[in-house]
């Protein structure tokens, strides 16, 4: 009996620091996969990460008796989070307008922007956007002079996978100034991925 309480004792002392071998090298292992999934996460959420980037914008056309109108408007973004973008982009219109038969007036109107839009619930957005706008101002039949006016925008509307369809309000509008709409209002229709 003796003999045996010896063995059982050793084996308990042999087979202790085994065990526990295993065991650190098993804790060594899940604290470096830690380590590695912090590091990773760290790597995709500090500096720039281009798969954050978003792409889109408008572009518009319209062809009557009385003009012409093509609008361009390329955007791009970045997610700073995951449910909000910000993002700039150029604008730009040609407008060109029968006044009489013999009489055909064409303009240019362009300028940055710079927006943010924010997804409150799913497939719904809230928008803002700031255009500095640089149009031609026809003082009479030949004489003309370039002027900037400010357009903000804020509203909203859906978008889903992609497409966007926004509500904007013109908090700068005044009839005085207005380029090319006669309301506050602007509907419109565009994409971004």
């Amino acid at each position: 009996m003796k003999k045996v309480s010896i063995i059982l004792i050793t084996l308990c002392f042999v087979s202790s620091p085994v065990w526990s071998q295993r065991k650190i090298q098993q804790l060594d292992e899940e604290e470096a996969q830690k380590q590695e999934q912090l590091k990773a996460y760290e790597r995709k959420s500090s500096g720039f990460d281009i798969d954050k980037m978003v792409y889109g914008g408008n572009v518009g056309l319209s062809l009557s008796s009385f003009g012409t109108f093509v609008l361009a408007q390329p955007m791009v973004g970045y997610r700073v989070f995951p449910h909000t973008i910000l993002g700039t982009g150029f604008i730009y219109i040609y407008q060109s307008r029968n006044l009489t038969p013999n009489l055909k007036i064409n303009t240019n109107t362009y300028g940055p922007l710079i927006f943010a839009q924010q997804e409150i619930l799913s497939k719904f957005i809230a928008h803002a956007e700031w255009q500095p706008i640089n149009y031609e101002y026809i003082r009479s039949i030949n004489i003309s002079e370039r002027k900037w006016i400010n357009q903000f925008f804020i509203g909203g509307g859906f978008g889903n996978n992609g497409a966007q369809i926004l509500l904007l309000y013109d908090l700068a509008y005044s009839s005085n100034s207005a380029i090319y709409r006669n309301s506050p209002y602007l509907l419109r229709i565009g994409f971004m991925f």
